[in-house]
């Protein structure tokens, strides 16, 4: 028995070693869709995973090696997709060939065998809201196939060596998914506390310079108005709506900065969500139609959120004015209920635009990162700082020249609603 347990014991700490070496230089976050240069180096470094549990394989079973060399080759083709997973497997695949014996074959088929389960079952992986379900799953699927093998050519194998191997192959493998979404849920903190620090240093440059420049600019604006009325000038009568214009929107940009950092608590309420959409689209879809594109909404059925109505729906029109801006010849945005849970309640804001690359869903929300001609990059923190007021998630997924995805998460009301700030009920 012991002869089975250590090198089991050994080949789980290295996959857990080598999931935080890979996290460690490519930090996880949900949604995001490596290049293919990462999708390469994490098919190296879990076939270098994998390889190392080669190192340590049950030396007691004649001329069969058992290890959890496995396992990487069934997280990374389940996270990262079909790329980085026949890398792995190929890398292993090699090895075994080159340790050789009777039985390679059969090492060969069961790599193949946990490759192509788990590259059929990537999607609905990928997909599902709660992964943990579709892992048990696939966890049975490939177990089962695995024991009907090994039952089938190699009679040698005892009553304690499918007990010790498969519990350390299923507690590697749900240790490893478990291990993995903690990291992207510790990455996303991380990612947030980064984007606060930032937003607190452009508030304190808003608060030093806004309550200055404006009073100038109301001056400057009143005397062009007043001139542009009066003057005898055609020039200046042809340029003075131009120039009110700029002024305006200089002034639209230090509002913006003035909302990110002046102390304004959200007066929540208890409000059908159902009734903020059909508000929100009654408000864009004529702007949608002078681009061509189609907002719509699919039903979303009797959910009451604690938010600040004005705010959230001035972020949700950021957000989808954002995505009628990028639909470039026409298309659709489509509002859905995405998840369910008993607190939250997250819906989708899809369209079909060019969609943004890695590098880009990073910066999405810092300060002056935008990639319009005119923009300021102030709209997205706004809309950020809008839902983390109403202790909201904003999250984007995107895939380049396909569309981009936004997932919005609010509270909902329970019996405690909170009605003005104060809870009730």
């Amino acid at each position: 028995m012991q002869a089975f347990v250590e090198p089991l014991f050994v080949n789980i700490a290295i996959i857990f070693s080598f999931t935080h070496l890979l996290n460690m230089f490519f930090p996880l976050h949900p949604g995001v869709i490596p290049s293919y240069k990462n999708q390469i180096v994490f098919g190296l470094i879990s076939g270098a995973g994998a390889l190392v549990c080669m190192l340590f394989p049950i030396e007691t079973l004649k001329d069969s090696f058992f290890d959890l060399r496995n396992v990487p080759i069934m997280i990374v083709t389940l996270y990262v997709g079909w790329l980085p997973g026949a890398i792995c497997s190929l890398t292993v695949a090699i090895a075994r060939l080159a340790v050789g014996g009777e039985l390679a074959w059969i090492g060969i088929v069961l790599i193949l065998l946990a490759y192509v389960v788990c590259l059929i079952y990537h999607g609905f992986f990928d997909e599902d809201k709660r992964r943990w379900v579709s892992a048990i799953y696939i966890a049975l699927v490939y177990t089962l196939f695995y024991i009907l093998i090994i039952h089938t050519y190699l009679d040698f194998l005892t009553i304690d060596f499918y007990l010790v191997y498969f519990s350390s192959f299923l507690i590697a493998f749900f240790s490893c998914i478990f291990l993995i979404e903690r990291l992207v849920k510790i990455n996303m903190q991380l990612k947030e506390t980064v984007y606060l620090d930032k937003l607190a240093v452009a508030g304190q440059m808003a608060a030093a310079i806004a309550h200055e420049v404006r009073n100038p600019m109301t001056t400057i604006r009143g005397m062009i108005q007043f001139l542009g009325s009066t003057t005898t000038d055609v020039k200046l009568r042809e340029h003075s709506p131009l120039l009110i214009e700029e002024l305006d929107r200089t002034n639209k940009i230090i509002t913006d900065y003035l909302s990110m950092v002046k102390p304004d608590v959200p007066k929540l309420e208890t409000v059908p969500l159902e009734k903020v959409l059909r508000d929100v689209i009654a408000l864009t879809a004529p702007y949608g139609a002078i681009n061509n594109v189609e907002v719509t909404a699919s039903p979303l059925g009797p959910y009451n959120v604690c938010i600040d109505e004005p705010k959230l729906k001035q972020g949700l029109i950021n957000i989808i004015k954002n995505g009628i801006e990028a639909i470039e010849k026409g298309g659709t945005i489509h509002l859905y209920r995405y998840k369910v849970t008993k607190r939250s309640i997250t819906i989708a804001i899809e369209d079909n635009g060019k969609g943004m690359t890695e590098e880009e869903l990073e910066q999405i929300g810092l300060p002056f990162y935008t990639t319009k001609a005119k923009g300021t990059g102030l709209g997205m923190m706004v809309t950020y700082k809008l839902i983390q007021d109403m202790d909201g998630k904003l999250r984007y997924e995107s895939v380049l020249n396909e569309g981009t995805r936004v997932l919005l998460t609010l509270q909902l009301c329970t019996k405690r609603n909170m009605v003005n700030g104060e809870e009730v009920g």
